[in-house]
């Protein structure tokens, strides 16, 4: 029996090789998607534990304890204690102690600071001046507390537990500064400080002794992906809810780990709805393949029946003939499908490669069981039947039953993705579903089309016509061929557009959020020191801008620098038109001078102080001169002014004494002349600027001023009324006002009973105007104000306002700016791009399967390919025969070779265009989805997915490949 078999293989070369390869194509995707879901599952979830900050990711364990006279033995007894009880394999853990204790600085304020203790501290700091603490009682501190405290390397300070415990000295040993303050190091907030002094780091001996001896132990780690993800049925929730006993434990990965574990469902479901079509059309191919190629082996079986075979050698004659190519397939697929899969995602586990064989046997078998099947069909077949030539009728009721059973299916996925869960079930099939439905409707149109189409052609003489369209109808399986190209060609171009849509989508919302190609989140002194900084690192706006973003506010408010947000913020239709940049001031000159002089008139009975509120423009320090007391009467008084090298803005007025010892407003002003600088000498403010009352403005208020412009100045006097004696400042309006905003989303509550306004810190509530009211903000989202950045900052005068300070960068940003801004004293706590944060953002459908999905489809059209040409080879011998018979009656060789090469050609662009036709129609019915992303964000319009570029690219790319296919197939007629 072997040599029967090896000898009908080798007769029948070419339909073993079509076997092959029909094998091969399945296998390839079977063998592709275990590895890919499998690999790309790790790397994915690696990806995103490595985008979450650290503070997200990082375990804490507090406990009040006692040194017990001996810091070394404690502490390591506490490390010992939480590894135990809390064990995480591979995350290390850092171990410190912090004890809160005060000080005081040089004027005899008490300052509250921790003195701390951390394993490996000065390998995550770096030291500005002076070495890392060696010895007890040695202190590191940072800049500002060293500026606090007018400290300097070798200088001594005290600390004490509370005002009647003893002092305890510290010797400064050095002044630090963070390296990388979004390092997981730093995670835990007990040393982290938003306000008030850094903590002071000592050796562990420091701790030893009273009040010391009582500090709170502190464990930290960053959790590592695998027992995030669970690997190994590692459980972290469940290892922290029984480490109770240890203190008070922070486990803030909770959501993260969520996350993770959908994450993983969402590709698994994402390769299954990319692997599964293609599967099931390897599946069908390789069923027509079976019965196209039967022919030869119905004449296998006569001739065994004949010489009285029964019906296992009957199977084993017929089916023997499958094993050797599928097998040789499913290995040549097995092999393109790990490389394929490994060249996608990259190297994975031996297991990987296991679950990837094991998915190529299933698909060998099921294609063994549908030939077999196949098989037995002729094995019940008599003799008779299986010797004549004449080929089956197609139709009938099975056929008839299966395309209303195919429409059936189509309409409940569509009602399911129409539903609240479009990717649930078989929601989630619902276009190629629908598209199939289309494409089997439109075979049995192309049935009928060709069929009278070709006789009426042939009746009106129209010959190349005629037999064009009678050849097509006489092609073995017509209507299946064409099914097989046409939904093959829907499964590329929806997924083509899918996955671009998808692309712009994520890219989209990325921008939006982000607000720009790429945000730097900086810490920075000031807001005046950012915008410095900014200025310093790109000169000419091409490439970085401040912003910030205050997102504690009612409702939140996003400032840019509107003169620079064209250039590099994303900015998009749907935020409205783009904000002009605030109409030009006429500011106080800048102050560059090394003195002040103030002709002032004291019309009070007593003597009168006025203070000079300056900002320097560098480094945004304040600048504070104060000119008195000086008595009733005229005056002429000058005061140095240091820090103002480099220019100063003057940013108020502060004129004290209000309100008298009675409580009641003192009714006599205060009259400004005039406000010179002296080396260089200029008038800053003269008689006629200081009287124009437009130029300031008071804080709104019971306890406000009045304002008074004359020929001889500006005179200030307490309003009338008032009742508080601290609203004596008169702020220079040096920004357009009312402040410009765009809104996004309803009014605030406020202003539906008064008129706009903006609390400014330092500064209080200003007017404001809304310019504009848009559906969405970039970074707010549908609710939120913008407004410019550096008007904020001015009508702020001495205080930053709130909020989170960035830098926006341009696309093309070269890393020179990055550098630029860090030496200008800016520290990157955070680095964000659109590209990265659009690749974790959480897609649905396919997307999650990324260039699978891709794959998948071209290996379907590749089947498709295949498939047709094994149904054109069937009847090649009965058709050159027919030729030749039609030629020795006087047909023309033009006819015969129009017709051999436009019968291949015309399959292929009908079913091109079907299969672009069942697309449309199907996402037609289907619609276009809601959200692209798995937690339903729909803030801008969704794109369409079957755009016009990857419609017309894939149907030019397939009907490119199949013609070469028809054209080989008519050149071998």
């Amino acid at each position: 029996m072997f040599t029967i078999l090896w000898g009908a293989m080798r007769s029948r070369a070419a339909q073993a090789f079509t076997l092959v390869v029909l094998t091969a194509l399945p296998a390839a995707v079977a063998a592709a998607a275990p590895w890919y879901a499998l690999t790309q599952t790790a790397r994915s979830t690696t990806a995103t534990v490595a985008a979450v900050p650290s503070a997200q990711r990082t375990v804490l364990v507090h406990w009040d304890g006692n040194t017990g006279g001996d810091p070394v033995s404690a502490l390591a007894t506490f490390g010992e204690s939480v590894r135990r009880t809390l064990p995480m394999p591979g995350a290390g853990g850092v171990l410190g102690l912090i004890r809160p204790m005060s000080t005081t600085d040089p004027g005899g304020v008490a300052d509250h600071v921790n003195v701390a203790y951390r394993d490996e501290f000065c390998r995550h700091v770096r030291f500005v001046s002076g070495a890392c603490p060696g010895a007890t009682g040695d202190a590191a501190i940072t800049a500002p507390v060293a500026q606090r405290l007018a400290l300097k390397p070798g200088d001594r300070l005290g600390v004490r537990a509370n005002g009647a415990a003893p002092l305890i000295p510290m010797r400064v040993t050095g002044i630090y500064e963070i390296a990388d303050p979004a390092a997981g190091y730093w995670a835990d907030e007990l040393f982290r400080v938003e306000s008030g002094l850094d903590p002071i780091y000592t050796v562990l001996a420091t701790f030893t002794g009273t009040p010391l001896d009582r500090p709170v132990f502190t464990w930290s780690a960053e959790v590592p992906a695998p027992l995030l993800r669970g690997d190994d049925g590692y459980d972290l929730g469940d290892r922290v809810a029984r480490a109770g006993p240890l203190g008070e434990i922070v486990d803030p990965t909770g959501p993260l780990r969520a996350d993770l574990a959908t994450e993983s469902d969402r590709l698994a479901r994402a390769v299954l709805l990319a692997a599964v079509p293609a599967l099931l059309l390897g599946w069908y191919a390789i069923t027509l393949a079976g019965r196209y190629t039967a022919r030869d082996r119905r004449r296998d079986a006569a001739l065994l029946k004949l010489r009285g075979g029964d019906r296992r050698r009957l199977l084993t004659l017929l089916s023997g003939q499958h094993l050797a190519p599928l097998l040789a397939g499913g290995l040549l697929g097995a092999a393109a499908g790990l490389a394929a899969a490994r060249l996608l995602t990259g190297p994975g586990p031996l297991v990987t490669a296991l679950w990837s064989l094991a998915a190529v046997a299933v698909v060998l078998v099921v294609a063994l069981l549908t030939l077999t099947v196949a098989d037995l069909l002729l094995i019940r077949t008599p003799v008779g039947s299986l010797q004549r030539e004449v080929p089956p009728a197609r139709g009938g009721r099975a056929a008839l039953l299966a395309d209303v059973l195919l429409v059936a299916v189509a309409a409940g996925a569509v009602y399911q993705a129409r539903s609240a869960s479009p990717d649930a079930g078989v929601g989630a099939l619902a276009p190629i579903a629908v598209a199939v439905a289309v494409v089997v409707l439109l075979a049995r149109l192309l049935i009928r089309t060709a069929d009278q189409g070709g006789s009426a052609a042939l009746r009106a003489g129209r010959l190349r016509l005629g037999l064009t369209a009678v050849r097509i109808s006489r092609l073995a399986g017509l209507d299946r061929v064409f099914a097989l190209l046409a939904i093959a060609v829907a499964m590329l171009v929806t997924t083509a557009g899918e996955a671009a849509a998808d692309r712009e989508a994520h890219t989209v919302r990325a921008q939006a959020e982000l607000g720009a190609p790429r945000v730097l989140t900086v810490r920075a002194e000031n807001w005046t020191a950012l915008r410095h900084a900014v200025a310093t690192a790109d000169p000419g706006g091409r490439y970085a801008m401040a912003a910030a973003v205050d997102g504690a506010a009612s409702p939140p408010v996003l400032a840019v620098d509107t003169t620079r947000l064209a250039a590099i913020g994303a900015w998009r239709p749907e935020y409205g038109p783009r904000p002009a940049p605030p109409a030009a001031a006429d500011p106080v000159p800048p102050v560059t001078g090394h003195a002040l002089e103030l002709r002032v008139r004291n019309d009070r009975p007593r003597p009168a102080t006025v203070d000079v509120i300056l900002r320097n423009e560098t480094t945004g320090a304040r600048v504070k001169v104060t000119f008195g007391p000086f008595p009733n009467g005229e005056h002429t008084v000058t005061q140095p002014l240091p820090g103002c090298d480099s220019g100063c803005r003057l940013v108020r007025w502060q004129i004290p004494g209000q309100l008298g010892s009675d409580g009641v407003a003192v009714p006599e002003p205060v009259t400004l002349h005039s406000l010179t600088q002296r080396d260089p000498d200029a008038e800053l403010l003269g008689e006629d600027r200081l009287a124009d009352t437009t130029r300031w403005r008071t804080v709104a208020g019971d306890g406000g001023l009045e304002l008074a412009g004359g020929s001889d100045g500006l005179a200030v006097v307490a309003a009338r009324g008032a009742t508080r004696s601290e609203s004596d400042r008169l702020y220079a309006v040096d920004t357009p006002l009312p402040l410009p905003l765009l809104l996004a989303g309803p009014k605030p509550v406020p202003w539906r009973f008064g008129e706009p306004g903006l609390i400014v810190t330092g500064a209080g509530a200003v007017p404001a105007r809304v310019v504009g009211t848009v559906p969405a903000l970039p970074v707010l989202g549908t609710t939120g104000l913008l407004t410019d950045f550096d008007a904020l900052r001015r009508l702020g005068g001495e205080a930053s306002p709130p909020g989170v300070t960035q830098v926006w960068l341009a696309a093309d940003a070269p890393a020179a700016v990055v550098d630029r801004l860090v030496d200008a004293g800016l520290i990157v706590l955070a680095d964000q791009t659109a590209a990265g944060r659009a690749g974790r953002t959480p897609g649905r459908g396919t997307a999650p399967a990324g260039t699978f999905a891709l794959l998948c489809a071209v290996i379907a059209v590749l089947t498709a390919a295949a498939a047709a040409s094994v149904a054109a080879s069937v009847d090649r011998a009965p058709q050159r025969d027919a030729a030749t018979a039609l030629r020795v009656q006087g047909l023309p060789a033009r006819a015969v070779a129009a017709a051999r090469y436009l019968g291949p050609f015309a399959l292929v662009i009908a079913g091109v265009a079907g299969g672009v036709l069942a697309a449309l129609v199907a996402r037609r019915v289907v619609g276009e989805p809601a959200s692209y992303f798995a937690d339903g964000w729909r803030l801008l319009p969704p794109p369409e997915i079957l755009g016009w570029a990857p419609l017309l690219g894939c149907a030019a790319a397939v009907l490119l490949l199949l013609s070469t296919v028809a054209l080989a197939e008519g050149a071998r007629r």
